[in-house]
């Protein structure tokens, strides 16, 4: 009985059990022979980015009543000062105020932690104000990125995680809100390696038709 079970092994990416000698598993066709099992993780917060545009927002603010109040009244007369202060005060102090209440709402979780983890087994996403996001790899066989310009010509990542050539889940990166630039491109290039080391095909470019959503 010992003999039987040490001939065969779990696949790293299901749990089903495969013969020794198998080099991809029978039911999920994942590499049987990857060695790699440790996780690679990517953890971090944006509130470095929150607390870098309200001090811009300061700074503007401050340069805004120094030319409203020094720099004017000294080129121009004395009435059209005052109302090119008033002006400037309201309209550009008004602007750069809304600025940063948007700035502070589009950033309002910054203190969450965004989490990504790829390992054997499958890949996990944490992001604000968005369910978590799971998917082993036995459900699946293939991963197709689209990167794109979102608002502020800032790059998303849309993934596609095709099942018999339909689409089993996506799941939508948004560059700077969910993770930085740096963090994007890892993200991309792991779930490139892992793809390969799962033998799992990987696309880059722009996604396929949208045939069925399960």
């Amino acid at each position: 009985m010992n003999e039987n079970l040490s001939a065969h092994k779990n696949c790293p990416a299901c749990g089903k059990v495969n013969k020794l000698k198998s080099k991809f598993c029978k039911f999920c066709r994942a590499n049987m022979a990857s060695s790699d099992s440790q996780t690679f993780e990517i953890s971090q917060t944006m509130r470095l980015k929150k607390n870098w545009v309200s001090i811009c927002w300061i700074i503007i603010t401050g340069l805004i009543f120094y030319f409203s109040l020094v720099v004017f009244p000294k080129f121009v007369p004395p009435h059209i000062a005052s109302l090119a202060t008033i002006l400037s005060i309201v309209i550009f102090g008004g602007a750069s105020f809304l600025s940063l209440l948007y700035c502070l709402w589009l950033y309002r979780g910054a203190s969450i932690r965004r989490i990504f983890s790829i390992s054997p087994k499958g890949i996990k996403i944490v992001v604000p104000r968005k369910p978590i996001f799971e998917i082993y790899w036995s459900e699946f066989d293939l991963i197709q990125v689209h990167k794109f310009y979102g608002s502020r010509n800032i790059k998303n990542y849309r993934f596609y995680f095709f099942s018999n050539d339909e689409i089993y889940k996506d799941f939508l990166i948004k560059g700077s809100l969910h993770f930085s630039r740096a963090n994007c491109k890892a993200i991309v290039s792991q779930m490139e390696l892992y793809a390969a080391k799962m033998n799992k095909q990987f696309i880059r470019g722009i996604r396929k038709k949208k045939r069925k959503i399960k």
